[in-house]
């Protein structure tokens, strides 16, 4: 296949936008986040995106587990895992065993790091503002109405996970040994 010398940008050049939204949307969540990590830098104040995300998505929903933040931040478990020792290390959250898991956490907010997620707020705010400055409020209305319109098509078309409780129930082998052969 001959190489492509438009660059990068050639994709942005497909005929059909159904093959170019997945990419834009990719590109304008990895501009934002790296957009956020320099505004927090500049700024002094030693977050992440996924720090910020983790802290805002704790004063949405206290008593949170890691899996469900790193759902809602879009970032791995292991990301978010990272992200929350640290944000306990320093004292922002706090963990406590979760009330229906044992092998969970349940994760909350500290005063020291609902203030530091207030400072945060505001410098990510000027960010987003910026992002969507180009829009009058007509135009992002209609944008957020898109994005949502598009969630819902492709959740009611996503099949619901299996509980571990409704899982097939499988028997492991021993280590040593064979399983008995069908009579």
């Amino acid at each position: 296949m001959p190489k492509i010398t438009e660059g990068f940008g050639a994709w942005l050049k497909l005929n059909k936008p159904e093959h170019m939204v997945g990419f834009l949307l990719r590109s304008l969540h990895h501009t934002l986040r790296q957009t956020v990590d320099e505004a927090l830098r500049k700024q002094g104040v030693e977050l992440s995106f996924a720090h910020f995300a983790a802290l805002f998505g704790l004063q949405c929903e206290p008593g949170a587990t890691g899996a469900q933040l790193a759902r809602q931040a879009l970032v791995s478990a292991q990301t978010m895992n990272s992200a929350l020792r640290r944000l306990e290390l320093d004292g922002r959250i706090e963990r406590r065993p979760h009330p229906d898991s044992r092998r969970a956490d349940s994760w909350s907010l500290t005063a020291v790091g609902a203030a530091d997620l207030e400072r945060a707020r505001h410098i990510c705010g000027s960010t987003f503002a910026r992002m969507l400055a180009p829009l009058d409020t007509t135009e992002i209305a209609a944008l957020q109405d898109y994005l949502r319109r598009c969630i819902a098509a492709l959740e009611a078309h996503t099949a619901p996970r299996e509980t571990a409780s409704e899982l097939p129930k499988r028997r492991v082998a021993r280590r040593g040994t064979r399983p008995a052969a069908a009579a």
